[in-house]
């Protein structure tokens, strides 16, 4: 009888094992639905909203300002916006250079040691790397802008008709050498 017992015991603790493994497996996408419920559907209706505002505030045709109305309504000097985009484009070409340097590293360290790596090291490093990636490229989309706004200050066109569009910046410059230069707006 005690065998029996036994049995029946390591059946429904192995049963149990089994259970809790299937819920282990099971659990987290569960976790992620009540995520998705709790936290990022709200933060997509609010993007959502966000846009919609963006949208209406694009209606109302900012590029009909000439150079000066420009730096009238930004309300300081032309000296002054000149040093704060040259500090800007320091912040965001040091971010582009340290976190797209350190990605490429990352990458050259894995790509060496692909072999030996344990999978869930190789995962992990990664995705570090892309995220540095993605750093380093929104570092260089930021530096852009601001060399685009500081190509404005120089050239003292700002509206369609000045031809001080990003276009017309991206048509008359070599825009990716600028931004990777540093010193190029100094």
């Amino acid at each position: 009888m005690q065998t029996e017992h036994d049995d029946k015991k390591t059946g429904t603790s192995s049963l149990r094992r089994v259970g809790k493994v299937g819920l282990s497996l099971v659990n987290p996408f569960s976790d992620l639905g009540v995520i998705y419920r709790g936290s990022m559907r709200p933060i997509l209706n609010n993007l959502e909203r966000v846009r919609e505002v963006v949208r209406e505030r694009r209606q109302v045709d900012r590029e009909t300002l000439t150079w000066a109305q420009a730096v009238a309504a930004a309300g300081v000097s032309v000296e002054q916006l000149r040093t704060n985009y040259v500090r800007i484009r320091a912040f965001w070409w040091f971010l582009m250079l340290v976190c797209g340097g350190l990605s490429l590293i990352l990458l050259l360290m894995i790509m060496v040691s692909l072999v030996s790596l344990p999978g869930s090291v190789l995962l992990r490093a990664t995705i570090a790397s892309l995220i540095l990636a993605l750093l380093g490229a929104a570092g260089f989309v930021k530096a852009l802008i601001v060399t685009y706004r500081l190509w404005q200050l120089n050239t003292q066109r700002v509206s369609k008709e000045e031809k001080g569009t990003f276009g017309d910046f991206r048509s008359e410059n070599r825009c990716c050498r600028q931004v990777v230069s540093l010193g190029y707006w100094r």
